[in-house]
Order: structure tokens, then sequence, then C-alpha cells
């Protein structure tokens, strides 16, 4: 009776330890996508600044730039959402 109780109080700690590093892991994810939007946001200032609005050199080296940050805060999104995923089951036991 003690070493079934054992095993499920280690197994209740084990899963609480996994369930706060996903939470650490979300919230990592949530802040680089917090600071890729404030740069994304900058970016689309200064493109609007600086780049020739009839299109050039200057407004596609922007358009790469955004492209590839709009690019990285999808897969941001995709990962946040697999660690949500993974936090619901964990919190359903």
């Amino acid at each position: 009776m003690k070493l079934k109780r054992i095993l499920e109080t280690s197994s209740a700690w084990k899963r609480f330890d996994a369930l706060q590093k996903l939470r650490g892991d979300g919230m990592d994810i949530e802040s680089g996508m917090k600071s890729l939007a404030n740069r994304l946001a900058l970016t689309y200032k200064d493109m609007e600044q600086e780049a020739e609005p009839e299109g050039g050199p200057i407004a596609d080296k922007y358009a790469r730039e955004i492209d590839k940050m709009e690019k990285k805060y999808k897969l941001y999104k995709k990962q946040l959402k697999s660690v949500m995923a993974k936090i619901d089951r964990l919190e359903q036991f």
C-alpha cells in the first residue's frame, strides 16, 4: 500500500514538473512573439518613411525583412499552439 502511494505521488510530481516546464516554454514563446510583433511594427513604420511608394530596392529590402518576420511569427504561433495542447492534456489528469 505504501509503495503504491509513493509511486502515485512520484507520478504526480513528475506530471507537475512537466506542466511547469511547458508553462515556462509557453511564456518564452509568448515573449518572443511579443518582441517580434514590436519589431515588425517598427519595420512597417520605417518602411513607410524610407521606402519608395512606387517600389524599388529599398521597398524590396523591407518586404523581405517583413516576410521573414511574419514567417517566424507563424512558427512561434504554431509552437505555442502545440505547447498549449500539451498543457491541456496534462491538466486533464
